[in-house]
């Protein structure tokens, strides 16, 4: 058996503020500790339920962030920025690349616009005010479970902040496991959990959910999908557009990604998003 881990960090224990999250940021080497030890936890509870092998995906901005000399021997990590031709759907990349019987998603955070929320964005923040899905506005555990979903893995535990926690349930079912590792009291403030109790509840929800992983059905979306961005300025959304792959309507912050399938929309999208990231020349400003 093979369980896939997607991990960010915005939800891991401990964080809550700016300088966790950066190289160079204030405690950001010991936030790295925080992080790999939330995910090992998660690594160990899928081997003691029968997983051979873990995949994970480092999936929090540079994505190099894991310690890899400190991660489970059961692991093996998916590391690399997220260009388009590198990590092309993000921070599941690899989920394409074997058969895998679960997905876990370790330190993630609420949507893009969320009241007070902790962190709070959808994959670029200095881009996206929101995304939708369908119609429904999405934030990155519910794009990612779309898209594990697409290769019929199901998610089956999920970690992080109590306002993440209400998200995901509200997006993927009561039914979804989650562990609450600290409570929101603002933007970049937190009630948190120590490491070592919070790593022994994601140890042992990690280990029953990958157990009871017959419970949970993977999210599928059937085609044509549709992904739409809302980007903060018109400027965002026009260089964007550039990539191709996308339409317009009479919003012009927005653009559409239509599709068959999650995954390549993903794909179109992201390549856009690497195209508004780009700062022009300065001859030409």
């Amino acid at each position: 058996m093979k369980v896939f881990v997607a991990a960010d960090m915005e939800g891991v224990t401990g964080v809550a503020v700016g300088g966790h999250l950066m190289a160079g940021g204030h405690d950001y080497e010991r936030a790295r500790v925080w992080f790999t030890d939330d995910v090992n936890a998660a690594v160990e509870g899928a081997v003691a339920a029968g997983a051979q092998e873990v995949w994970v995906n480092d999936g929090h901005a540079t994505m190099t962030n894991l310690l890899v000399d400190r991660l489970h021997e059961a692991a093996r990590l998916v590391v690399g920025p997220a260009r388009s031709v590198n990590k092309p759907l993000i921070q599941v990349t690899g989920i394409d690349h074997d058969v895998f019987d679960a997905c876990i998603m370790v330190g993630f955070h609420s949507r893009a616009g969320t009241p007070r929320g902790l962190l709070s964005h959808t994959w670029v923040g200095r881009l996206v005010h929101e995304i939708r899905l369908q119609g429904r506005p999405a934030g990155e555990v519910l794009l990612n479970a779309a898209i594990v979903g697409h290769y019929d893995v199901p998610v089956v535990l999920v970690t992080g902040a109590d306002d993440l926690g209400r998200e995901v349930k509200a997006d993927l079912g009561d039914d979804l496991a989650f562990v609450e590792v600290k409570k929101t009291l603002g933007p970049t403030c937190v009630a948190t959990l120590v490491p070592k109790r919070a790593q022994a509840m994601i140890r042992a929800a990690a280990e029953a959910a990958v157990r009871d992983r017959s419970k949970r059905k993977p999210l599928h979306i059937d085609g044509p999908v549709r992904i739409e961005v809302d980007f903060h300025h018109r400027d965002m959304a026009n260089r964007a557009a550039e990539a191709g792959d996308c339409a317009r309507d009479d919003d012009d912050r927005r653009l559409i990604y239509a599709a068959n399938d999650v995954p390549t929309a993903v794909r179109a999208l992201w390549r856009g998003f690497e195209m508004a990231l780009r700062e022009d020349a300065a001859f030409l400003k």
